[in-house]
């Protein structure tokens, strides 16, 4: 057997003198056997006793037990892992060489280490999470970027969906668990919630690895923080908006308060108030605040600018910003904390809003209940709102001021005109015309005035004053252009009505400033400030266009963006990154040329709208379009290459509406940044088509309780020792007119995502009691029926009241009801399911742990839990008896229960070795198909008779 081993095995007297060597030592050695019997272990391992091998042999030896240790030894300059098995006569010491396994350790730790590097680059972490063991393994910047730590996270899937926002935990588990049902690749985006209370959007992608069954075993992903990334985009959403809103000249309270309103939706926690300045400058007065009480509103309406005049009234005072973080004891709040904490606003920061002249034009203040300081990111949101808001101030100013001016015009300093229409001359007019066009009293009236008014439009040659229009019964309005004498062209807005003697009477108003300022405020909200592109939503407009069109045979969409763009920002700056993005506007626009409409998409993502180009035409384009972005990209102290990943979708077999295809080709786009970057993607019809199908399971899951689709099957238990029946377990089964026979693998997640497991675990329950009622009424006696139950279930209040109404509603003895649980179940809110068994213990239920030894429960929580029953998994079982590492965990586990007054079971027992075997090592029951495969209830019963015929 010695001779047979592949480690080097060698055999020494208690003086260290050699008397056997196996074949493999004497290759080590390098010396025949009869040249080494009875020398000196230490002659060949001259170590002191202070090296590690010679102290574990003396150790072994002096205490008689074994001892297995791997050292480096400096005479074979290898690293040797060594057995020692002393005995009263000797030692025996097995060697084994594991030099190479070391240096390939060494290089994984290498290349691991570059792993975690890449990963804190691009703020992405990874996972992978074994589905049978529920086991997720979590990237160091992964955990970074939950912000917890491997010693407080549980790495369970269970752990990662409550750091979930709640608005989107039921949202991802159902993506997951389509991907695990369907085998598809998922991408997704979400929100979690940081032990410090901050919220941070992620962009999670993964894909499902089966084994060769084709079961899902793994699922691999990944997951970038893209928060600021997603904070830019609803910011820049968000400030459209609101420059569209202030150029059409939305109500200055309105505007200010959906400016409030983005900021605390982009800060979660936040109240804002914005205050404006009174005429005096001496006083701020309320113009929005929708999160805060109206009485604390009117409360601070008027309040003084002074020092210590809260945190309002004295960043207006000093002109800078103003940070208190505890309201209750600062001094600046002496005089002002019992309104503010009567309103529960324990912090404000508040910060002064100046115009472009520097004119103090009022504050930008954030609220908060609890007691704080900003943080750095928290501040620059804040300053990041203060142009827009200085914007929707000034215009609102410049409006009145027009509006002031309007007025004066109205009370006669407006121009006054009669027109003759035949002789296209000015009759009459008042001196506000001569003053603001520059031209005398002669030059008005000697010439026609078609010299001087010009229609609207460049491409109207018509009447400017649209005499043939314009009726006795009705005022006309209109807008012509006017060429003043100095040569500028201002715009006059008029209103004209004829007389019966054919004169027309009209009174106009310069609007030219009116127009410009409209006119920039529309072309702001309508162009990205960085890139002069138009927003999406100009590219929207013509796509719908385009797609009711019916002479458009096919509508192209392209998705183009830069790969790894976020390193561009961390290396050069966000300065320098805009100008990058500048220059790839102008080169992507420049290849488009007037092919079709080139927009901003969002962050640093572009979109082109083609249409009646071929297939190949569009495949060149793109490729040009990925060309254009790889030339070389210069600034003043920059100089980048830099790759471009394309998306592309088309109409109408990706979808008929603008929305549906821009996402679609984003989502092209995406799919050829996970394939390797730098390329082109076209999206496919199976894409489209995976994700109805990751739909189809939970839809009909919703119904099929109350449609009875749902069905118990029995697998009984047997006692290990004699296979006498014991008790069956209930296995749930759906049967779906749509689908077929679905298993709970299936099944239960769908639920899980979807909520579902509480009302079919309730369902279940009642089924199991009600089936133990009528075996008992048939006279059987003496077995028990066990009932899953969910994590969902387990935390879910009312649980053992549930459990025993449905005992005492089928007066079933509540100690034949097991309630079985999973490993995992019961480490989700240890404090509250300890509660939990405690209450079902004294209930007089049995408690079994199912699934043992796949989760990742101690053994300090372990022990603490009242539970009767553990049930070894089937994957231990599996391998029985020949597999020895499966054996020697059955035992351990078998010992284990024992040790802590629990029955142990087995699952998954399909042999009689398997049957034998558990029973030699003390196992209590077995559960499997070897003694019974799980039955319908119409079945079922006859396990009640072979249990009689045996005994």
């Amino acid at each position: 057997m010695f001779e047979r081993i592949s480690d080097a095995c060698m055999a020494l007297d208690r003086d260290w003198r050699y008397t056997y060597l196996n074949a493999n030592a004497l290759a080590l050695l390098g010396q025949p056997g009869q040249n080494l019997l009875g020398q000196s272990l230490w002659a060949d391992f001259p170590e002191d006793t202070r090296q590690p091998f010679r102290r574990a042999c003396e150790q072994a030896m002096e205490q008689q037990r074994p001892i297995q240790i791997e050292a480096f030894h400096p005479t074979w300059q290898r690293w040797f892992e060594s057995r020692i098995h002393p005995s009263e006569d000797g030692v025996t010491i097995y060697f084994l060489d594991t030099t190479e396994r070391r240096k390939v350790a060494q290089g994984l730790l290498r290349q691991q280490q570059m792993m975690v590097q890449a990963q804190q680059l691009a703020q992405t972490g990874s996972w992978e999470w074994d589905l049978p063991d529920n086991r997720v393994i979590w990237s160091a910047e992964l955990y970074r970027i939950y912000g917890v730590t491997p010693e407080e996270h549980d790495a369970t899937f269970e752990a990662y969906l409550a750091l979930l926002h709640p608005l989107d935990r039921d949202r991802v588990q159902q993506i997951i668990t389509h991907a695990i049902d369907d085998q598809e690749p998922f991408e997704f985006t979400e929100r979690i919630i940081c032990p410090n209370g901050t919220e941070r959007t992620l962009l999670s992608r993964g894909t499902v690895v089966a084994d060769a069954e084709g079961h899902t075993v793994r699922m691999l992903g990944a997951c970038q923080d893209i928060t600021e990334r997603t904070r830019a985009e609803r910011f820049d959403i968000g400030q459209h908006d609101i420059l569209t809103a202030i150029a059409t000249q939305q109500p200055l309270r309105q505007n200010l308060e959906a400016i409030a309103r983005l900021h605390e939706t982009l800060n979660p926690g936040a109240m804002c108030s914005l205050l404006l300045v009174d005429d005096d400058s001496r006083h701020v007065l309320h113009a929005a605040g929708p999160s805060l009480p109206e009485a604390y509103n009117r409360a601070i309406h008027g309040l003084e600018i002074g020092m210590a005049h809260g945190s309002c009234g004295t960043a207006a005072w000093r002109g800078e910003r103003v940070v208190v973080a505890d309201i209750a004891t600062h001094a600046y709040w002496a005089d002002y904390k019992d309104l503010a904490l009567e309103h529960g606003l324990k912090a404000c920061w508040s910060t002064p809003v100046y115009g472009s002249n520097g004119q103090l034009l009022g504050t930008f203040a954030v609220y908060y209940r609890e007691i704080r300081e900003p943080r750095p990111d928290e501040l620059r949101n804040i300053d990041r709102m203060l142009p827009i808001t200085s914007i929707a101030i000034e215009s609102d100013k410049l409006l009145a001021r027009l509006r002031e001016r309007n007025l004066f015009f109205e009370m006669s300093q407006e121009i006054f005109c009669i027109i003759n229409t035949r002789s296209r001359r000015i009759v009459q007019f008042n001196p506000s015309f001569s003053r603001a066009t520059g031209y005398s009293a002669t030059e008005l009236t000697a010439r026609d005035y078609r010299e001087f008014l010009q229609s609207e439009h460049d491409s109207d040659d018509g009447d400017p004053m649209h005499a043939s229009t314009i009726s006795t019964e009705q005022v006309r309005e209109f807008v012509n252009r006017c060429r003043y004498k100095d040569g500028s062209v201002h715009w006059l807005e008029w209103m004209a009505f004829a007389a019966p003697d054919g004169l027309l009477y009209a009174v106009a108003r310069d609007v030219t400033e009116r127009r410009q300022v409209a006119a920039e405020l529309a072309y702001a909200s309508n162009h990205d400030a960085i890139t002069g592109l138009p927003y999406h939503s100009a590219v929207e407009h013509v796509l719908a266009t385009l797609l009711q069109d019916e002479a458009t045979s096919s509508v192209w969409v392209l998705v183009l963006g830069p790969d790894r763009f976020q390193v561009v920002n961390e290396s050069v700056g966000h300065a320098a990154g805009d100008d990058v993005l500048r220059q790839l506007a102008s080169r992507l626009q420049a290849v488009l040329g007037t092919q079709g409409r080139m927009a901003r998409f969002a962050g640093d993502t572009f979109v082109a709208v083609v249409h009646d180009l071929s297939r190949p035409a569009v495949l060149e384009l793109a490729e040009r379009l990925r060309a254009a972005v790889a030339l070389p990209v210069e600034g003043d102290d920059y100089r980048l290459l830099l790759t471009a990943s394309v998306g592309i979708s088309q109409s109408p077999d990706h979808g008929r509406a603008p929305t549906d295809l821009l996402r679609n080709a984003e989502a092209a786009m995406n799919q050829a940044k996970r394939e390797g970057r730098d390329r082109v993607s076209e999206f496919t019809i199976e894409q489209m088509r995976a994700l109805d199908e990751r739909l189809v399971l939970g839809r009909y899951l919703r119904d099929a309780v109350r449609r009875g689709e749902l069905e118990l099957y029995y697998q009984p238990q047997h006692r290990a020792s004699d296979h006498a029946l014991t008790g069956f377990e209930a296995l749930l089964r759906w049967n779906s007119p749509e689908l077929g026979l679905v298993m709970p693998n299936r099944l239960v997640p769908v639920a899980e995502a979807l909520g579902l497991m509480r009302e079919i675990g309730e369902w279940a329950l009642e089924a199991a009691c009600r089936q133990i009622r009528a075996w008992m009424d048939h006279g059987h006696r003496d077995f028990h029926v066990a009932v899953n139950i969910s994590a969902q279930q387990l935390q879910s209040p009312g649980l053992v009241d549930t459990v025993r109404a449905a005992l005492q509603r089928h007066a079933v003895p509540n100690s034949m009801l097991d309630i079985e649980m999973t490993e995992n179940a019961l480490m989700e809110n240890v404090g509250q399911t300890r509660r939990t068994l405690a209450e079902l213990k004294a209930l007089g239920t049995r408690l079994a742990l199912d699934d043992f030894g796949t989760g990742y429960s101690s053994l300090a929580y372990l022990k603490q839990f009242p539970i009767d029953k553990v049930k070894i998994d089937q994957s231990f079982v599996r391998g029985l008896p020949t597999d020895a590492d499966d054996a020697v965990i059955a035992k351990t586990i078998i010992a284990l229960g024992h040790q802590l007054h629990m029955t142990v079971a087995a699952e998954g027992v399909e042999t009689p070795a398997q049957a034998a075997f558990l029973a030699q090592l003390g196992c209590n029951e077995l559960q499997g198909n070897h003694l019974g495969a799980a039955l319908p209830v119409s079945q079922a019963e006859i396990c009640f008779g072979k249990h009689a015929a045996g005994s």
